[in-house]
């Protein structure tokens, strides 16, 4: 892989209905390529999302952007026949406005971003939904990593579209947001047991579609979406910062919630118990020194 995920090649086609694209970089559509659109972006958003023929309205925008297919460089993505070249080894994570609209958008694009396997979150071409592009360790899986996360991420509150990341040729329209969140180096998330378990539902609320929203929850959750989906390498320094963190949020109950989320991932099965008492030794320690 190159040594810079900005650098991969992808399909870019200059509308969603081509199927023949041609080969450009992350880099490009990113930073620069989306400029062609730019006029057609600020349009759309222009839009009132509330009203009932929003999507109607939306459509001859939309048909006029480039997309791009974030998994993958492909000779064809003809419907029976997607001719693949190559794997990015990115995966697309798209949260649509109707499944995201009672959260605060930065607020929930920045608990995402905190994920170690994020490269990259930005609003969507509509601006009412945002998407983020994770570093998968098994790209040849895309659609059982795909599935995966959109399990975990259910188990929280938060729901993906699910019609989006599974396949190579999943199609993403160009976009633009000059607030957008770029990791260069981010870790490629390896799961090596598929079968996700649901979060345990704790006085916390970390399953309501309330307990991200605001305040201190953003960062419980993100600390304890890392440690439900952490892998052997990083447990030891992950437990002990978001224990720590979390400690000096000054609620002793988060503890269990720190627990639960340490029991509920596998990586951690035969040693819990020296993870379990170094999360309460960190705990306690982040509880001298609390939020101001």
């Amino acid at each position: 892989m190159t040594s810079n995920w900005l650098d991969l090649q992808v399909s870019l086609y200059h509308t969603h209905s081509d199927n023949i694209g041609r080969a450009a970089t992350y880099r490009a559509i990113l930073l620069t390529e989306f400029a062609k659109d730019l006029p057609a972006i600020i349009d759309l958003r222009k839009l009132d999302r509330s009203a009932i023929d929003y999507k109607l309205q939306a459509k001859p925008f939309k048909a006029t952007l480039q997309a791009y297919t974030p998994a993958a460089l492909l000779a064809s993505k003809a419907k029976d026949n997607v001719i693949e070249v190559s794997r990015t080894g990115l995966m697309q994570l798209d949260f649509d406005y109707d499944d995201i609209k009672d959260f605060d958008i930065r607020e929930l694009m920045q608990c995402v971003f905190q994920l170690p396997f994020i490269a990259f979150c930005g609003l969507s071409c509509s601006g009412y939904g945002f998407y983020a592009l994770a570093l998968i360790a098994e790209p040849e899986r895309l659609e059982e990593y795909a599935t995966h996360c959109f399990e975990i991420l259910k188990s929280y509150g938060v729901n993906a579209d699910e019609s989006k990341g599974k396949k190579p040729e999943n199609l993403r329209y160009l976009s633009y947001d000059a607030n957008m969140l770029i990791r260069e180096n981010p870790e490629p998330l390896k799961i090596r047991h598929f079968k996700a378990k649901p979060a345990t539902k704790r006085h916390s609320g970390i399953s309501s579609s309330t307990s991200i929203r605001s305040g201190s929850n953003d960062v419980l959750n993100a600390g304890l979406i890392q440690l439900q989906t952490v892998i052997s390498g990083h447990r030891w320094e992950t437990v002990q910062k978001v224990a720590y963190t979390i400690g000096g949020m000054n609620n002793t109950l988060y503890l269990d919630d720190i627990k639960a989320a340490i029991e509920s991932n596998t990586e951690f099965s035969g040693e819990e118990e020296k993870y379990l008492k170094c999360a309460e030794d960190c705990f306690n320690a982040g509880a001298k020194v609390p939020f101001k």
